[in-house]
């Protein structure tokens, strides 16, 4: 498949400046800590700048089974269409499809305006029909990505999008994804959630899984799009290190990204993969400090990151935290920084989601909605603080959801792994018949993003129309010049 096509740039366009500051580090923690031993949380955020995005291979690995016939494969050409409208010339674009067998529709294309119209007639050109072989499409799709000729350095993605189960001899969730995230989007009632919440997270720097309605599958394409077109930032890295005679690392929280200790463990390494335009990696670091004789400064962690873009890798300057030793408080009295303990509500309210889950999926309904109370109850309804109205809003939605094994079935078990996968990665994904109420962790682009696939369905339903009313005049014409 090593058949990609080479990016040609625009006349006169130029070399494209790489600049560094692609990405800002923020520390929260308390400037003043007591002289007894004690433990102490700090909030490291990593934002990604308003710079020049990567160029993007995007591969779509679409269900062309029998059950998509119809409407489905209709909504799913329309989708895939306004996905290849927003991409640029920096861009590439392939298509999978698969059913009882995968099969490569589009190689990785530049998208020009040329090889626009060429591939939006290939969409046009999907049939349904046969099995759902979703490993098989699964594979081929990472093949692409693997097999490229060009441009290996650029931002590698899969989207795999089905309506129902896959096929007995099909283990799509068994395949090894590597370092590609791979966003799986899972279309009806009939979708297998918990399939596609494996393969999102096997896919362990970024994957989402979105639960899509039938009438909102632009619109869950067009969410995790306006992440993909704002990778400003690649294979982002993060180390912290204790330092000797003055700070232990107890634990360090980032979700399922995956976490490395040096050999004599006083090191910890958390590798995040791309961050997109104002998206955001908070990591919680929680430091055991031996007691202290007098009051002085004291410096904690040493903290360091570097990412890539395009290729070229940059090291950001080492930050060094430091605190003041004091008798001014006490380690029961003191408290952690605004920004610390929202970070550990929102944990806690992912835990509850997960706890509940689980008895939901061991048909534990009641218990599950008990659980979930009993998390609404420590959201305090008249707190306004933006956080807090977010996770209300997702454990409201989750709760009702609950309220029967069929609902729980078709909707709530999606709605609860989607909403799972958003938290362990920080990143936002579609879920729900309504996609705009819970935007907890969307970023700008994304939510401009939101309410164009409308636009587009709009236009495109009224070019059908003008083409209904043309052939109807046409007919009419016709019988006109009969008589």
């Amino acid at each position: 498949m090593n058949d990609d096509d080479q990016i040609v740039p625009p006349p006169n366009s130029g070399p494209k400046p790489i600049v560094e500051g692609r990405v800002e580090l923020v520390i929260r923690n308390n400037s003043k800590v007591p002289l007894e031993e004690n433990s102490q949380k700090l909030l490291l955020e990593l934002t990604g700048g308003d710079k020049s995005r990567a160029g993007l291979d995007l591969v779509a690995v679409l269900d062309v089974s029998g059950s998509m016939s119809g409407d489905k494969l209709a909504k799913m050409q329309e989708a895939t269409k306004f996905v290849v409208k927003k991409l640029g010339i920096v861009d590439r674009f392939s298509i999978v499809q698969y059913s009882s067998k995968a099969k490569r529709v589009c190689r990785l294309r530049q998208v020009t305006e040329s090889s626009r119209a060429e591939i939006e007639n290939m969409i046009k050109g999907l049939k349904a029909g046969g099995g759902t072989n979703m490993e098989d499409g699964l594979q081929m799709g990472l093949e692409v990505l693997k097999q490229r000729k060009f441009g290996k350095e650029r931002v590698g993605v899969v989207m795999l999008m089905t309506d129902g189960q896959e096929n007995d001899d099909s283990n799509a969730a068994g395949i090894d994804v590597g370092d590609v995230p791979v966003h799986t989007f899972g279309f009806g009632d009939d979708q297998d959630a918990k399939v596609l919440k494996a393969i999102a997270d096997n896919s362990k720097l970024g994957g989402t899984y979105s639960d899509v309605r039938l009438d909102n599958l632009s619109v869950a394409f067009s969410l995790c799009l306006g992440g993909l077109l704002s990778v400003v930032a690649q294979d982002l890295t993060l180390t912290v290190s204790q330092k000797d005679d003055e700070s232990t690392i107890k634990h360090v929280t980032a979700g399922r990204y995956p976490q490395s200790q040096d050999a004599d463990a006083t090191s910890i390494t958390i590798k995040f993969g791309d961050l997109y335009i104002q998206e955001s990696r908070k990591v919680l670091v929680e430091l055991l400090l031996p007691s202290a004789n007098k009051k002085r400064g004291a410096d904690i962690l040493d903290v360091t990151y570097t990412y890539k873009f395009e290729g070229e890798t940059f090291e950001a300057n080492p930050s060094t935290v430091t605190v003041r030793r004091t008798d001014e408080v006490k380690a029961n009295q003191q408290q952690p920084p605004p920004e610390v303990s929202a970070e550990d509500v929102r944990l806690g309210v992912a835990e509850i989601i997960k706890q509940a889950t689980t008895d939901a999926d061991n048909n534990k309904l009641e218990s599950a909605r008990d659980k979930l109370l009993e998390g609404l109850k420590t959201l305090q309804d008249g707190d306004k603080q933006q956080l807090k109205v977010a996770l209300r809003a997702e454990l409201e939605e989750l709760h009702e959801l609950m309220k029967s094994e069929p609902i729980y079935e078709k909707q709530g078990r999606p709605f609860a792994y989607s909403l799972l996968t958003s938290h362990d990665t920080q990143r936002q994904a579609a879920r729900g018949n309504d996609v705009g109420k819970f935007q907890l962790f969307a970023t700008p682009l994304m939510r401009e993003f939101l309410g164009e696939p409308q636009k587009f369905d709009d236009i495109n339903n009224l070019d059908k129309y003008t083409e209904e009313v043309i052939k109807a005049l046409e007919s009419v014409e016709a019988i006109i010049n009969n008589i």
